[in-house]
């Protein structure tokens, strides 16, 4: 097994270490994050409208502005 400091070589080329790209970053905002954002933020509607109008109860910080 390597060590994460050893140089990698291909044919006498020294191969630049793996990092994390611009492009990486935007693909996992785009492809996990955002659409991981996005289902909660659906939960949390309807658990909204589940317990004000099914409920007749507050629900999370709403109840602090009422």
């Amino acid at each position: 097994m390597r060590r994460h400091k050893d140089v990698q070589r291909i044919y006498g080329y020294h191969l630049p270490q793996q990092r994390l790209t611009l492009w990486a970053t935007l693909y996992f905002l785009a492809y996990f994050a955002a659409p991981l954002l996005l289902v909660l933020l659906g939960l949390d509607v309807l658990l909204y409208v589940v317990f004000r109008y099914g409920f007749d109860s507050c629900y999370g910080l709403l109840c602090l502005l009422n």
